[in-house]
């Protein structure tokens, strides 16, 4: 079983903090007679001839040995007879192979098998060509071969406007106009020019040419790729296929000729002794040492804590989709309310717009999604001297949402207003607010909304909760025609700070002790603290209900048993 074993020619892949320029790659090639192909047979004819034999073998062995630099050019013979004519080369690199072909032509004509595809040859771009899986003249590319066709790698510190990051130069991949970002009708060159692979990469084949020595310089269809070795921008190596560490040889063949090869690689990379392996260390512990202090200097060290009394309330949301409305084309018009004791800073946003989305459909709904972010920071303290002055029941801030759409013909329509409340403990939460808007009396306001556009509206948004000018102790919104619409999903990401939490009691149980000391839960407390304890009464008094019962019922039945 062992001669059948097959070595597996998948990709390999390795991840090193070294320059890629320090990376060697040894290959043996040794080309497959007959002899040893087939095996011979005892007989005395043999045994007379075992001289000759040796001595033909010896003639037919063809065996070459290279070690491969990252990025080293080495010419076949084709490419040397190619270069060698001035009037074939037309690039600048071309004209560069010239001259390294001339230098080489002075020493000896080569007689090598093993060369290579660096980078920036036309070879290294043939991957980006449609690929066929047979070799059937029939066979059609599918649409995924004709998209990945166009599909172009990023340099790896390729071209003037990629060397210049530092400079804050962008990437040669297209300019950025200041309007009309986006691009509903692109043409297919600008979709292809713009078609790039995320990740910049460099490529570097070795080669075999495969052709026999007696007739002469080969042809292309007689090269083989021995190995592909890729690298991208975060030093990660693709190697296909892996280094042999001892097993079996890799296996290749002159589909022309019928010519068989065999073909080790190895990782013949410098290793680094003891010495250099501690100043390499010393040097990174220094670096690391460094951009800590950086770091260290750009922060501060001391953390930026809200003054005494003070809470501060950090929110970074999303609004994430918009279901279940009538009219397509939605957008959001959303603001947070401030209660009493609740202040920001003049440079805060409190008010956003989102951008208008067509909706699509999910099962049975439709959906429109925005994933439009948002973030704002508050501070709460009471600022009441008198203790009859503060109030009884503090309130989170709540965020106001009013749902809108505009058609194609400019039309407005009010499509919902819900509100969310912030949360009041830390942490991440996903709301779902249902939206009502409100009626009319009479089907003009439904036929106008239809035809023409509008729909009655809230003079004060504010009234989609409590009304901000509600000076009363009981809210009635009676006789106020509305209809439900859909629902608005949205992501919070809830954070509380405040030096009463660095005290050394202030863990999960206390929390709600210090909410109180900043007068935020105390009434919230009592209410859930007598909810529960009704809740707990109306279960015993069930309980007691149906013990009561089963007892009844028992009663009767042997009353009923003895007149019988």
């Amino acid at each position: 079983m062992a001669d059948l074993y097959e070595p597996d020619l998948g990709a390999a892949y390795y991840r090193s903090n070294d320059p890629v320029k320090n990376l060697n790659i040894s290959v043996k090639l040794e080309r497959v007679t007959s002899s040893s192909i087939v095996p011979q047979q005892a007989d005395e004819k043999e045994d007379q001839n075992v001289e000759m034999q040796n001595m033909s073998d010896e003639v037919q062995k063809d065996e070459e040995e290279k070690v491969f630099h990252w990025q080293e050019k080495i010419f076949c013979l084709r490419e040397v007879d190619l270069y060698s004519n001035e009037a074939n080369c037309e690039g600048v690199m071309e004209k560069k192979y010239h001259r390294d072909v001339t230098e080489i032509l002075d020493k000896g004509k080569p007689n090598n098998r093993l060369f290579s595809y660096v980078d920036h040859d036309k070879f290294s771009q043939h991957d980006e060509t449609i690929k066929y899986l047979t070799t059937s003249a029939n066979e059609k590319p599918s649409l995924l071969s004709e998209k990945m066709a166009n599909l172009r790698r990023r340099k790896v510190g390729g071209g003037k406007k990629e060397v210049n990051r530092r400079n804050n130069a962008f990437r040669d991949v297209g300019f950025v106009p200041k309007i009309n970002t986006v691009d509903y009708d692109p043409s297919d060159e600008l979709r292809n020019r713009n078609h790039i692979m995320a990740a910049p990469m460099q490529v570097h084949y070795i080669m075999a040419d495969l052709s026999r020595r007696e007739e002469g310089n080969g042809t292309k269809e007689e090269e083989a790729v021995l190995c592909t070795v890729q690298i991208d921008a975060n030093g990660v190596i693709s190697l296909q296929p892996d280094f042999n560490k001892g097993k079996k040889p890799y296996v290749v063949e002159n589909n022309i000729k019928g010519d068989v090869f065999e073909y080790t690689i190895e990782h013949s990379s410098k290793t680094m002794n003891r010495q250099e392996q501690d100043k390499e260390q010393k040097m990174y512990r220094e670096v690391y040492s460094r951009h800590a202090d950086f770091l260290q200097a750009c922060v501060g060290e001391d953390f930026e804590l809200p003054p005494m009394g003070v809470l501060r309330l950090l929110v970074y949301g999303e609004m994430e989709c918009a279901r279940d409305f009538e009219y397509d084309d939605l957008y959001l018009h959303f603001f947070v309310d401030l209660p009493k004791h609740w202040t920001a800073d003049r440079s805060q946003q409190l008010s956003w717009v989102t951008q208008t989305c067509k909706t699509k459909v999910e099962r049975r709904d439709n959906v429109a999604y925005f994933s439009f972010p948002f973030n704002f920071e508050l501070f709460y303290k009471d600022t009441s001297i008198r203790e009859q002055d503060k109030e009884p029941l503090p309130h989170f801030p709540i965020i106001m949402v009013e749902v809108l759409s505009l058609d194609m013909w400019n039309r407005f329509r009010t499509e919902g207003y819900t509100y969310i409340n912030i949360p009041t403990h830390p942490g991440t939460y996903k709301e779902n607010a249902r939206c009502w808007r409100p009626i009319g009396r009479s089907a003009a306001a439904e036929l106008r909304r239809f035809f023409i556009g509008g729909s009655p509206e809230l003079e004060d948004i504010t009234y989609t909760a409590v009304p901000s000018t509600f000076q009363g102790s009981h809210l009635s919104k009676y006789g106020f025609r509305t209809e439900s619409t859909g629902t608005v999903k949205a992501k919070l990401n809830v954070i509380l700070q405040s030096q009463g939490f660095m005290e050394k009691k202030a863990n999960k149980k206390t929390l709600g002790n210090l909410l109180d000391n900043l007068g935020i839960n105390a009434v919230q407390a009592n209410i859930a603290s007598v909810l529960e304890a009704f809740k707990k009464a109306r279960i015993r008094m069930m309980q007691a209900r149906e013990s009561a019962t089963r007892d009844l019922f028992q009663e009767a039945t042997k009353s009923r048993e003895l007149a019988a």
